[in-house]
């Protein structure tokens, strides 16, 4: 059985095209939309019994990825070398820097590329969860460093670009996994969830940010002021109030120190890089939420995980992106 664990997720998304009708298994369904072949699962139990292997490849996926995806004190990307814009869910109008390199021109050509890319984002996240993902962008700060990030738009803050590295996208369970963890920064940040501060957000002196972050009743996350009605509001209210201020001290680029803090409070996060901060940590939860079975302990860091289980719609959600990931593992 692990042969073929492994087996799926290097063939997972390995050649991310749209699909038609008649590619779909017996027992998938067809997202005209996203053109794209679906195991339409209600929970983990209704897809035990398909064909292939449904319970064991979930209940491995995230033991088939070795160390952790995101290195705790890493907060630099590489500058975007291309920039599409996002329109009826395909990349268009590209937009580019100057190269400084043979390399990043050879990247910055390649279109093909970028349109895979972008359709292993678009294949496994349902095209009405990323209608605020407006902009692509394609970026590399050399292998085995960034993957992806997100962000806000510059002049357009409430809408926001995904930026892929090309040279780190050859481990397919990886790829995922991170595809998934930035769609959760989405999903909890974006202004429905936590209404933007431009001010704030755009402020280059301490004092401004400050002043935000004082007269914010619920959790400042640094795009806005979480209520604590919000995803990241509640989940900051049920599990950092302990402990933020001993977090505070810490430089966020120590990774020694954050992995420290980490040790302290092991129990209480899925992965080392969850302790670098409250959004770090729900984003690891969600994406944990999604590619692992319901945990049945009672530390903490099964407690965030679980959380997410109190929202229907994010159920709901994470079962439609994993039929989508375990589709695109079957080929």
């Amino acid at each position: 059985m692990k042969r073929l664990l492994i087996a799926l997720l290097l063939f997972l998304a390995a050649c991310a095209a749209p699909m038609q009708p008649e590619d779909c298994f017996e027992d998938e369904f067809y997202d005209p939309v996203d053109q794209v072949c679906y195991l339409a699962c209600e929970d983990d139990d209704s897809c035990q019994e398909v064909e292939g292997g449904f319970g064991s490849w979930l209940g491995g996926f995230l033991d088939a990825i070795t160390g952790s995806v995101y290195d705790l004190g890493e907060t630099e990307e590489g500058e975007v070398l291309v920039t599409y814009s996002v329109a009826d869910g395909n990349i268009e109008s590209p937009t580019y820097a100057d190269a400084m390199t043979d390399e990043e021109a050879d990247i910055q050509e390649d279109e093909d590329q970028h349109t895979v890319m972008w359709l292993e984002f678009a294949q496994i996240i349902p095209s009405e969860q990323r209608t605020l993902v407006t902009q692509f962008g394609v970026f590399s700060d050399g292998q085995d460093e960034t993957l992806a990030f997100v962000q806000p738009i510059d002049d357009s803050p409430t809408n926001w670009m995904l930026a892929m590295d090309p040279n780190d996208t050859r481990d397919k369970s990886e790829l995922t996994y991170t595809l998934i963890h930035e769609f959760g920064h989405v999903l909890t940040l974006n202004d429905g969830q936590v209404p933007f501060d431009e001010t704030a957000y755009f402020a280059e002196d301490d004092e401004t940010i400050e002043a935000a972050e004082a007269a914010c009743d619920g959790y400042f996350t640094g795009e806005g002021c979480a209520g604590w009605d919000s995803y990241i509001g509640r989940f900051y209210e049920l599990f950092w109030l302990d402990i933020v201020e001993e977090h505070a001290e810490i430089d966020p680029e120590d990774a020694d120190a954050l992995y420290d803090f980490y040790t302290i409070y092991e129990d209480q996060f899925v992965t080392d890089y969850a302790a670098t901060n409250p959004g770090e940590d729900i984003a690891e939860s969600w994406t944990h939420f999604v590619l692992n079975e319901e945990p049945d302990n009672d530390s903490i860091a099964a407690q965030k995980v679980l959380f997410f289980y109190d929202f229907p719609e994010l159920v709901a959600l994470r079962n439609d992106i994993l039929g989508r990931v375990y589709s695109q593992s079957r080929r």
